[in-house]
């Protein structure tokens, strides 16, 4: 028989089309509620093409091919279909993105404040250690100064000369008074301060260690042992305008405690 639906010969007993899938005429003749009766089709052209001619200009059994028609997609919609699926899932890929670029957006901003935050209390206490340092080497001068004036006392400090001194005199141009636990002879380091270094430089007698021939300057050292007090001055022995300067002395104990006296300057022409 011809498929009612297709258009293509099959075998009569068969009550589903192979190739199409609709109801046959052994199908509709089980069931008369689906096929009513009606005069059989026959001599029906087998070419597909003008089967289908046929059926679409004789709709013998309408509500059957109806039911028994499968749903079948044309060619072009397959395509629509896979770019439609295409355009949803890279929407959807774009929103995950845009999303995870916020969240990475507010998670850098919160790394930023807490880096902030954690940089901000480093400094503060690096302040703090810096506060802490000086105050601690506040504290140490304080109590190496308090050490320092229990173990020498400087009874007469020097003072700065009222006016300019002549080249080539000789006359007591510094003196110092000490009472401590002092030698005579290491207790006491005059220095003359280097405009050019920006520090101070211990003054290196010659000969007998008394005299400074550079400057024209003579150390005399001496101890009272009635009062307990040592004496230490720096004579002009002859000066010299290189001797103009500013001087000071720095005494020292037999521990290794040290005071330094006054500043006092001298200018010589």
């Amino acid at each position: 028989m011809i498929c009612l639906n297709c258009g293509k010969a099959i075998d009569d007993d068969l009550k589903v089309c192979p190739f199409c899938g609709s109801l046959t005429d052994a199908y509709a003749g089980d069931d008369p509620a689906v096929m009513p009766d009606a005069d059989p089709v026959a001599d029906v052209p087998v070419d597909s093409d003008d089967g289908q001619d046929y059926f679409d200009e004789n709709p013998v059994y309408p509500e059957a091919r109806k039911r028994s028609a499968p749903l079948r997609l044309s060619g072009g919609s397959v395509p629509l279909i896979l770019a439609g699926a295409a355009c949803v899932l890279a929407l959807a890929c774009l929103v995950s993105i845009l999303s995870l670029r916020k969240t990475l957006r507010e998670q850098n901003n919160v790394l930023t404040g807490s880096v902030s935050e954690v940089r901000n209390a480093v400094n503060g206490v690096n302040d703090r250690l810096l506060e802490l340092d000086e105050t601690l080497s506040r504290v140490q001068s304080e109590a190496y100064n308090q050490l320092a004036s229990q173990s020498i006392a400087v009874t007469k400090d020097i003072t700065p000369l009222t006016g300019p001194v002549e080249a080539g005199k000789y006359n007591r141009m510094f003196i110092v008074n000490v009472k401590g636990n002092l030698s005579v002879n290491s207790s006491f380091d005059w220095q003359k301060y280097n405009e050019s270094t920006g520090g101070w430089v211990s003054i290196v007698f010659t000969g007998d260690a008394t005299t400074n021939e550079e400057y024209g300057l003579r150390l005399e050292n001496s101890f009272d042992r009635n009062e307990n007090t040592y004496t230490s001055i720096l004579w002009a022995n002859g000066i010299k305008p290189a001797a103009s300067g500013t001087y000071r002395c720095v005494i020292t104990d037999a521990t290794g405690i040290t005071k330094t006296s006054a500043e006092a300057t001298v200018s010589v022409f």
